[in-house]
């Protein structure tokens, strides 16, 4: 059933070509309308931000890890987008934290299409937009402590470098893998990610004769298909 006016409304929905108000020259005046209690007013704070010049990251990830509404959120993580490079370090800070749709075993169901998957977390989402200018800042978050934090910065890795293709980054997915033997949902994203990367073949093949964990197996093929199968490597 379509949506009415009024709920899209309720939700946060704003329409693109929808007026915004000028360009306030008081920052609390926009922090203000991101607080509101009215979605479509959060979404229009967010939709100002991303046009205007101004470092509103902070308030953003405030209202990210909280907002309920769907448009509003989606205007929000515009705004952080159009924040970057700013934007890149508050949204890695917060990898794992918002939400609760992401990973915390291996699904049973192999993911099937050739694509590479969305991530499921929000901040990690928001970092994939931004795209390869993410990518110094991700690859040091490869080094933390924090096993959802890592987790999540696998999937924006492997993601952006599967669509931009980049040099230099598999060697320090495959150092990951070493570092984390003993958490297999770690491994299984690893493994993913690697599949954004054709020198990855030699290593992904003696995973697949050598390990001894069998639900890996069927993302160790899938990531081996997937570097066969892009025509940009077939010469490698």
């Amino acid at each position: 059933m379509k949506s009415s006016k009024n709920q899209l409304s309720q939700r946060g929905y704003l329409p693109n070509d929808h007026t915004l108000p000028k360009p306030v020259q008081q920052p609390e005046t926009i922090i203000k309308l991101l607080n509101s209690p009215v979605a479509t007013d959060r979404s229009i704070a967010a939709r100002v931000i991303s046009q205007n010049t101004g470092n509103f990251v902070h308030p953003l990830i405030e209202s990210l890890r909280k907002e309920k509404k769907l448009y509003s959120k989606i205007e929000i993580c515009n705004a952080l987008v159009a924040q970057a490079p700013l934007s890149i370090e508050p949204l890695i800070e917060e990898l794992g934290n918002i939400g609760t749709n992401q990973h915390k075993e291996i699904p049973e169901k192999a993911f099937e299409k050739d694509g590479y998957p969305l991530p499921r977390d929000i901040a990690a989402r928001t970092l994939v937009r931004i795209g390869p200018p993410a990518l110094p800042a991700l690859q040091k978050a490869l080094n933390t402590s924090s096993a959802k934090q890592l987790s999540e910065a696998i999937d924006a890795i492997g993601h952006i470098c599967f669509y931009s293709p980049q040099p230099d980054i598999f060697k320090n997915l495959k150092l990951s893998f070493e570092k984390n033997q003993k958490n297999t949902l770690i491994k299984w994203k690893l493994i993913r990610a690697m599949s954004a990367f054709p020198e990855s073949r030699n290593f992904l093949n003696q995973q697949l004769n050598h390990i001894e964990n069998q639900i890996l197996i069927p993302e160790i093929r899938r990531s081996i298909r997937l570097t066969n199968k892009d025509p940009h490597n077939q010469n490698l």
